[in-house]
């Protein structure tokens, strides 16, 4: 049965979580995973100012200070991507100054052939499935919603949620995700840990009850939050491995601040090794490089390139490109190098 899951994750472009919910966790994964190391260095993360209204782009994965990780800079001419492409690529939808949603979907469908998944963000709960961004990209679905765990935990938003999960169709996979990245929010008092974890098993109960098993129960937190320098506790923010079927991670590669690309190794080792130690399929809701001054995308883009040789080879169900900008970082893939960087890992 693990063979043949196996063989049609391959062959389907990835993600193998739905047809297996019921067997050992371990299995989820499509394949066996070498180890990879963690770490050498710690992000420290600088304070967040929060919105009145939770955003999908705050957070970030952790916003750093100046502290750079240690090892070298990876140099020379990377290959673009080769190989067999093991898991769902794909991206943020953010739409520009005067587009619709349908007019940036189309859009980055152009630029980046079509990725076969999508990361949606609501800054409050879903709206209804049909004819919203969830619906209209039309293909696997990160998506995550929020709203304030005292409100959830007194069963306010139970109707309306349970209708949610009910009127999700069977087409894709759909990952979703209560409040992504709460670690922020937790630290500055907005609510408490135990409130946050008591909600998400509540709304992991709702969806329970609507019986679809492409419907994938995901916890998204940052990999700053894994890193023995931030101080948090994984467990904290984990509601339980029998209410959490996969993982989603966001990890950013913080070139301007550290002066050089850092290696993936880096960047994602330490999420990996945990996903692992809970025996839990996972992904990258989350991921993303600014533009070193003076690098033309050659270089970003050679980053890019090892990052999903790298990645791949780890097999996460998927992978979304982070395709924005805040003000303290410009994401957005606008150079030519950076964008058929991206590319040649969507169409592979």
């Amino acid at each position: 049965v693990v063979a043949a899951a196996v063989t049609l994750a391959v062959a389907g472009g990835g993600a193998a979580v739905a047809t297996m919910r019921d067997t050992d966790p371990v299995s989820h994964q499509a394949g066996p995973v070498q180890e990879s190391p963690a770490p050498s260095a710690a992000v420290t993360p600088g304070a967040v100012t929060p919105s009145p209204t939770p955003s999908g782009a705050e957070g970030l994965g952790g916003r750093p200070a100046s502290a750079s990780p240690s090892a070298t800079a990876t140099g020379g001419k990377v290959p673009g991507f080769t190989g067999t492409r093991l898991t769902l690529p794909g991206l943020s939808i953010d739409a520009q100054s005067g587009e619709t949603f349908s007019q940036a979907m189309a859009r980055s469908d152009r630029t980046f052939g079509r990725p076969k998944m999508a990361r949606i963000f609501y800054p409050g709960l879903p709206p209804a499935w049909d004819g919203s961004r969830s619906d209209l990209v039309d293909r696997t679905v990160v998506v995550s919603f929020k709203a304030s765990p005292q409100e959830i935990n007194t069963g306010k938003y139970d109707s309306r949620l349970a209708s949610w999960f009910a009127s999700i169709p069977r087409e894709h996979n759909v990952y979703w995700s209560y409040f992504h990245e709460p670690e922020d929010d937790v630290q500055r008092g907005s609510y408490t840990a135990a409130a946050y974890r008591t909600a998400w098993r509540r709304i992991a109960g709702l969806a329970d009850r609507a019986d679809n098993p492409r419907l994938i129960n995901t916890l998204i937190l940052m990999c700053w939050t894994v890193d023995p320098k931030s101080g948090r506790n994984f467990n904290d923010f984990y509601p339980g491995g029998d209410v959490v079927e996969a993982l989603g991670w966001d990890c950013y590669n913080w070139a301007v601040k550290w002066k050089r690309y850092a290696s993936p190794q880096e960047v994602f080792g330490r999420m990996i090794s945990k996903s692992r130690e809970l025996g839990k399929p996972w992904g990258l809701a989350e991921t993303g490089s600014d533009l070193l001054p003076g690098d033309t995308g050659m270089g970003r883009a050679g980053w890019l390139r090892s990052m999903t040789t790298y990645v791949n080879g780890q097999r996460p169900e998927f992978v979304a490109y982070w395709n924005n900008a805040v003000s303290y970082g410009d994401f957005r893939l606008l150079d030519s190098p950076s964008i058929q960087a991206w590319r040649s890992f969507c169409t592979a």
